[in-house]
């Protein structure tokens, strides 16, 4: 997450500096761990091998929280970056960019709320609090993803050789 798009907001615009990002994403944190319950570990079912299963423990909260975070986590940032890099190779335009996004949209949101439901079957509050706060952070990724895509195209994409989508540039 942020691997393009914060030196992009910060070199091609000036939405925001450094400074002021950092002591916003600070403050999300601080808010979040402050309304963050203690940790518990009691109620954690115990893993399944099926992946329906593990999906379904994650979504009712009853999975500890390293299965609801982890294998998602990677999984959006990879995709992320793989699309971020077909980008820069010029063989995704913007629209495909944009659906990529779309459907990952979803999947966030069910991300969401299994980390959030199962935040409090780990050890120490700290970890519950930084996978809460992570998963809030990709939705702003996803909001500076918009405005990137639709207020400063051109500074991520090559609108020269996207001729059908030329539009999506002006």
């Amino acid at each position: 997450m942020f691997i393009n798009t914060l030196p992009i907001i910060f070199t091609y615009t000036q939405l925001f500096s450094l400074t002021e990002a950092l002591i916003f994403l600070t403050a999300i944190f601080l808010l979040i761990y402050f309304y963050t319950p203690a940790s518990n570990k009691n109620g954690i079912e115990k893993p399944n091998n099926s992946i329906y299963k593990s999906l379904q423990s994650s979504w009712e909260g009853q999975a500890t929280l390293w299965r609801a975070f982890w294998p998602f986590f990677l999984l959006v940032n990879i995709i992320l970056y793989y699309i971020d890099y077909r980008v820069m190779n010029v063989t995704y335009t913007i629209a495909s960019w944009k659906t990529v996004h779309g459907m990952l949209f979803l999947p966030i949101i069910w991300w969401t709320v299994s980390v959030w439901r199962c935040s409090q079957h780990t050890s120490h509050k700290i970890f519950s609090s930084a996978a809460r706060t992570i998963t809030v952070y990709l939705f702003l990724e996803y909001v500076l993803r918009f405005i990137i895509s639709t207020q400063y195209p051109s500074t991520f994409f090559d609108c020269r050789l996207l001729i059908m989508e030329f539009g999506d540039c002006l």
